[in-house]
């Protein structure tokens, strides 16, 4: 370090200490202020983390109640609140794909008493709508992505089709006589079946719903014929025949559906979108407080029920560090960039 110019051998300046001149006393009581000021300014957010929560914590969720998401969410926060306290309570806000739950989040106080709850739609809807009033990158820190599924392409049982190329030969015969729900318009399925009709050459007509709790439904009405399901939506309605699986968009088989084809052993290459799960919050938020959460996280998703209770949605542990989590929205932002433009996918 510099040392201060030496002074002139004489008496003390007017108003110094200890023979030090009046403007380096001054330097260093400013020193000492900030860096006062810096540690009880650390020191606040490790306290807060340290004790978190001390009041009910607002998980948002931007999703209807019912649906693949909610599913996930409701099993994850329900062991939170038991493992720590809290509790962490589930808001239900959808609407617009999404926006609506995550612009409340994006603007909440930093906290960590209010986080966000979402899903692969965070990566779709910067591309579909014209006006997002929030910033994925800039508005919201990762926590941790808790986990991800494949898609099930989903039929109601009165269609005439039991394998995807039969499915595709029905369109064919009959365009626009098809219709797909979507759970969302913005949702990995909802890209998964514009994606399908142009991989197809099919016309099938799209038809958007505000959550899975309300697609699923339609679908087991009849209103329409087919969905890009999750698992843990469809799959209480298999065993009784209402609804079938055709194909999956996993690399391989699933264990739970060990008969039903993937899309690739279906005829159908490049068909890789695949729903995720994961906790977010407001950007600003303190980063002791976001690896307290993820340690609550970590330590809830191993414990055996909730592993079972995901064993049973079709849904796959993953628990990823805020960094991973991160690095994987960061990528997929690119890749859906690159898929949405030339599927020419747009939400109304």
């Amino acid at each position: 370090m510099t040392a201060l110019p030496r002074q002139p051998a004489a008496r003390p300046l007017h108003g110094s200490a200890l023979g030090r001149p009046a403007h380096a006393t001054s330097l260093a009581v400013m020193a000492a202020l900030a860096l006062h000021a810096s540690a009880s300014f650390a020191a606040a957010p490790d306290a807060a983390a340290a004790a978190y929560p001390e009041r009910p914590v607002r998980v948002v969720v931007p999703v209807a109640a019912g649906g693949g998401t909610d599913i996930i969410a409701r099993i994850v926060m329900t062991r939170m609140s038991e493992t720590f306290g809290g509790p962490f309570m589930i808001d239900n806000r959808p609407g617009a794909g999404g926006i609506l739950g995550n612009e409340v989040v994006a603007r909440a106080q930093a906290d960590g008493y209010t986080l966000l709850f979402t899903y692969a739609a965070h990566t779709i809807v910067p591309f579909i709508y014209a006006k997002v009033p929030y910033d994925v990158h800039r508005d919201f820190a990762p926590i941790s992505m808790v986990g991800a599924q494949p898609l099930l392409l989903t039929v109601h049982a009165g269609v005439k089709a039991n394998t995807v190329q039969e499915l595709v030969a029905l369109a064919r015969s009959r365009p626009r006589e098809l219709n797909v729900a979507l759970a969302t318009p913005s949702s990995s399925g909802a890209l998964a079946a514009e994606v399908f009709k142009v991989l197809t050459k099919t016309d099938i007509v799209s038809i958007p719903f505000k959550g899975a709790g309300q697609a699923v439904p339609a679908l087991l009405g009849g209103e329409v014929q087919l969905m890009f399901a999750t698992p843990q939506v469809v799959i209480p309605y298999l065993k009784s025949g209402r609804l079938r699986v055709l194909a999956t968009s996993s690399r391989e088989r699933v264990s739970y559906l060990p008969d039903v084809p993937t899309f690739l052993e279906s005829g159908i290459k490049d068909f890789n979108t695949a729903p995720w799960q994961g906790l977010l919050a407001p950007a600003r938020i303190s980063r002791s407080l976001v690896d307290r959460i993820h340690q609550q996280v970590l330590e809830v998703m191993k414990q055996p029920v909730v592993q079972e209770r995901f064993a049973a949605a079709g849904t796959d542990v993953v628990a990823s560090s805020p960094a991973v989590f991160g690095e994987m929205i960061r990528r997929e932002l690119a890749q859906h960039s690159a898929v949405i433009k030339a599927v020419g996918m747009k939400a109304d």
